[in-house]
């Protein structure tokens, strides 16, 4: 089985089903399989071929899923492009991966028109769609030909598609999962997070990276997604008009959720799910997230080089750790049966159960490498396990606890100090939204521990207060040497927070009282 084969047969038992949603856009499943049927012969009439590459560089929409059918039915390869990205970035996304053809919304070709030329003369084709582009293909012409489709032969170690990393330490990698990849992770995930044909599915997390397979969960069951960019004001006009019970959020999403929910009631009914992840959260969030929002959550943990999330916390291991068990909310929850994870020390051999190393991911979810970066490929992947750099530990019981990265950790004065424990105090203290600690210089200590927050709506808190919270709770050591507050926090292309911008806000800036005086 491939995941292509899955397409037609949703047409064949759900022909007039909503497959999918934009706006007041929406495909049946009859429509999605005859549109990537379409769009996937008029790509191999252009010339593209079994193996080539074809990149999208667009916001969250219909398209984004179509495409990515049409590149697994015809064995192309699909590349995402953020359209977060400077315009240097996106131009090695193209080169990188070799993209023969890139689909573009007018929306986001203003950052790459004067790369154009260039491109063309390296004879790649552009294709646009959304109003007024100006590229010499156009998508629905491309599509309203109905070129049929040739599917070529594939096996499950053919690549599938190449999602860039977000780039926060030079310039994106690209992943590459295979069709093997791609089909373990969405067959396997639906059933581990409990979807079923009934569910109406959000997407609104970032689509340029490996978890694009998540606009193609409804391949697996037939239910309908619905495919929109975030925005805090609108979530809960889409939730209630379109009746959605599931959807993944980023922790920074969620947090502006719950913030919006506890300043003015709006319709959650219909939400069954919420599903989150993609960095740590802290539990004071979480228990906020149980207070605020009437639905179940469960906490997903990966890295797009092990595929994408292969652990869960159900809903059960919260409603056990808000009742009696408050240390299971610091916990990424159990591998997933279609994964393999382990605690590894420094020369790979596993760790007795309850010691912390490092967490390798296995399984056949795990990435085929890097392109174009063999020693790189060569230092992430071990006899097919995947060295994440995240510090953590296994219980008796299977269940993981991070710590933090390897490359935030802190080494001040000559102890090491882990921020996702300072982070979660400072989450504790009732005047603090969000927390971010990093490592900065000193003249004394090499690297101090400092913070930024941003506080709850009204309340106010000082620096003094903040650090005499952590006192109370953390060794001298790791109490911040300075706290920063501040009304946001930088986010990443992937809506993550980015502690190498607040790092960096906070040298640039002069706001380290120490700088004024050495």
């Amino acid at each position: 089985m491939l995941l292509r084969d899955y397409i037609g047969r949703c047409a064949a038992t759900y022909p007039d089903e909503i497959a999918y949603v934009t706006g007041d856009l929406q495909r049946t499943w009859r429509e999605t399989h005859a549109r990537t049927d379409h769009l996937a012969g008029a790509l191999q009439q252009l010339g593209l071929m079994k193996g080539d590459s074809v990149g999208i560089l667009s916001h969250n929409r219909i398209e984004i899923a179509e495409h990515w059918l049409s590149c697994l039915k015809a064995g192309m390869v699909r590349c995402g492009i953020n359209w977060r990205y400077s315009a240097r970035e996106i131009l090695h996304a193209i080169r990188d991966s070799d993209c023969k053809a890139i689909i573009i919304q007018s929306e986001c070709a203003d950052v790459i028109a004067p790369y154009l030329d260039e491109l063309r003369a390296e004879g790649r084709i552009f294709i646009g769609f959304s109003r007024g582009h100006e590229f010499e293909q156009d998508y629905e012409s491309l599509i309203a030909q109905e070129h049929a489709a040739v599917y070529p032969p594939l096996t499950h170690g053919d690549r599938a598609l190449i999602g860039y990393t977000s780039g926060s330490t030079g310039l994106p990698k690209g992943v590459i999962l295979t069709q093997g990849n791609v089909f373990s992770n969405v067959t396997n995930l639906c059933i581990g997070w409990g979807f079923s044909y009934e569910d109406v599915r959000l997407y609104c997390t970032n689509p340029a990276g490996v978890n694009v397979f998540m606009t193609c969960m409804n391949i697996v069951t037939g239910m309908k997604t619905v495919i929109e960019d975030f925005e805090a004001a609108t979530f809960f006009d889409l939730v209630a008009h379109h009746k959605v019970t599931q959807v993944t959020l980023v922790p920074t999403m969620l947090r502006r959720v719950i913030d919006l929910q506890r300043s003015g009631h709006h319709d959650v009914s219909s939400l069954k799910q919420i599903l989150y992840g993609s960095m740590p959260t802290s539990p004071a969030m979480i228990r906020q997230a149980y207070d605020t929002l009437d639905c179940s959550f469960a906490q997903i943990y990966g890295t797009s080089e092990s595929g994408g999330p292969i652990t869960v916390l159900r809903n059960a291991d919260h409603l056990r750790a808000l009742r009696t068990e408050p240390e299971l909310l610091t916990s990424v929850g159990r591998i997933l049966p279609h994964a393999l994870a382990s605690v590894r020390d420094d020369e790979g051999n596993i760790v007795p159960m309850g010691e912390t190393g490092t967490v390798w991911l296995g399984g056949d979810c795990v990435m085929a490498g890097y392109i174009n970066r063999p020693e790189e490929t060569g230092e992430a992947l071990v006899d097919g396990w995947q060295r994440t750099g995240d510090f953590g530990r296994m219980d008796d019981r299977g269940y993981i606890f991070l710590g933090d990265r390897k490359k935030n950790m802190i080494i001040s004065g000559g102890m090491n100090v882990h921020p996702l424990g300072i982070e979660n105090v400072l989450a504790e203290h009732p005047a603090v939204n969000q927390a971010v600690v990093v490592g900065v210089p000193h003249p004394d200590w090499g690297e101090a521990v400092a913070a930024v927050v941003t506080l709850v709506a009204g309340a106010t808190a000082t620096e003094a207060e903040l650090i005499a919270h952590c006192k109370t709770s953390v060794p001298r050591w790791e109490v911040p040497k300075h706290i920063a507050i501040s009304a946001s926090l930088p986010q990443g292309f992937t809506d993550k927070l980015d502690k190498r911008a607040v790092r960096d806000l906070l040298i640039e800036s002069g706001r380290l009282p120490w700088t004024l005086t050495t």
